[in-house]
């Protein structure tokens, strides 16, 4: 059972990265699309008024931002394939783990100064959910970094 989960979720995080990579590349139209149609129904007082003063700014940020959680995506797909082949106390799974804290790091920072540019609550939510991610990821990456040393250990004793 626990096995066909992380075989399930690996699958989830394929299709992800999958649905991810089109919103990615569809960024800047549908971007478009959404401010047109809520400045004509909410008109010039919403905040998607300020996405759209500063549209270019607005897009390059949403698609880095897309860019590093794409990153992360593939970082926690990497670590799935351990999982499932019953070997996930790796180096590569605490560098993997050090990669998606730095990812999620520069995502709180880019939300964080595009809040000079134009202020959302959302984009301050954001930053502090990916502060969060960043800091666990990185206590995570010292919890497997023992781990994997208990084991080689543990393998040279054997």
């Amino acid at each position: 059972m626990a096995n066909r989960l992380n075989v399930w979720f690996k699958r989830f995080l394929d299709l992800s990265i999958i649905i991810g990579i089109f919103i990615e590349v569809t960024v800047p139209i549908g971007l478009r699309k959404a401010v047109e149609q809520t400045i004509k129904l909410n008109g010039e007082t919403s905040e998607y008024a300020a996405i759209n003063d500063h549209f270019l700014f607005a897009v390059i940020s949403i698609m880095l931002v897309g860019a590093l959680a794409l990153l992360i995506l593939y970082e926690l797909r990497k670590m799935m394939k351990t999982v499932i082949s019953d070997d996930c106390f790796v180096q590569e799974n605490v560098t993997s783990l050090n990669r998606m804290a730095y990812y999620a790091f520069a995502i709180a920072a880019i939300k964080i100064f595009r809040c000079f540019v134009y202020f959302t609550f959302a984009a301050i939510i954001i930053a502090g959910v990916f502060l969060f991610a960043g800091v666990l990821s990185k206590v995570l990456a010292k919890v497997f970094d023992r781990a994997v040393s208990y084991k080689e250990e543990n393998d040279l004793t054997i």
